[in-house]
């Protein structure tokens, strides 16, 4: 990337951007520099025609421990709401992206991080890895969506449970909930992200963008809506090279050969 960062690592290669939250003293927590870097190098990559897939993750121990509470202090009326606003747009950024995004969680991963994983669409997590909506430890809401994407996940009752008592959970238990996609060993976990990377970044780009895009909108639209939507995006796919190639790969009995066009 273009782009010198002081709290983030984002390094480019075969059409994968891989953003590593760099502040492994602090557990990754999110401060202010950070949080601007990390919208940056999203708004960034959405730009980018070379960037197919993002990986997340995070250097040290923790993927990420969620708001920097050091910076926290008294707030007066509006002012907690603006602060929180800078920093939504990093999980719309993730949840609107038109390209896949993977986090692949290690050690710690609460309050906002916790959501951060939770916007993406792919999660891996290691064998260390911990789960935890910690914000009513601190007398605080979930943010950056949480609201949104947990019961979407785990359902409402869990969700409940998770947000009002804010237990922290390990990694099995995170799987068992419906919260991430894989486990994987601690050594292997950018590998095991990796793979589901590389396969996405060499897939049919326009098609996991709208399948990404009504995916999200399924569960707020009513089936009209959604047969309307998916005859839509199914003209625009059957409009490109992919599509072309899809078909003349099933009829050679060869692999496809996408080029995200």
């Amino acid at each position: 990337m273009s782009e010198a960062y002081e709290n983030i690592l984002a390094e480019k290669k075969d059409g994968i951007l891989t953003i590593t939250l760099n502040q492994p003293k602090t557990l990754n927590a999110l401060n202010m520099v950070m949080r601007e870097e990390i919208y940056l190098a999203l708004s960034e990559a959405a730009k980018d025609d070379e960037v197919k897939v993002i990986v997340f993750t995070g250097a040290g121990k923790a993927f990420c421990s969620g708001g920097d509470i050091g910076t926290m202090g008294e707030f007066k009326p509006n002012q907690g709401r603006k602060r929180l606003q800078a920093i939504q747009r990093i999980t719309r950024a993730i949840w609107t992206m038109d390209k896949p995004v993977i986090a692949a969680v290690n050690g710690y991963c609460t309050g906002a991080g916790m959501n951060i994983a939770l916007s993406c669409d792919y999660i891996v997590a290691d064998e260390t890895a911990k789960f935890c909506q910690a914000f009513t430890k601190i007398g605080l809401v979930p943010d950056l969506g949480g609201f949104y994407l947990l019961p979407r996940r785990v359902g409402l009752q869990r969700a409940k449970e998770l947000v009002l008592l804010a237990p922290m959970i390990d990694v099995n238990t995170a799987y068992e909930y419906g919260i991430i996609n894989k486990i994987a060993p601690n050594e292997n976990l950018l590998e095991e992200a990796y793979k589901v990377a590389d396969k996405l970044a060499k897939g049919p780009s326009l098609a996991y963008a709208l399948s990404k895009t009504l995916l999200n909108k399924s569960l707020d639209t009513d089936f009209e809506h959604a047969l309307s939507d998916e005859a839509f995006a199914q003209d625009m796919c059957m409009m490109t090279e992919d599509f072309q190639e899809g078909i003349a790969a099933f009829k050679e009995k060869r692999k496809p050969n996408f080029k995200g066009k």
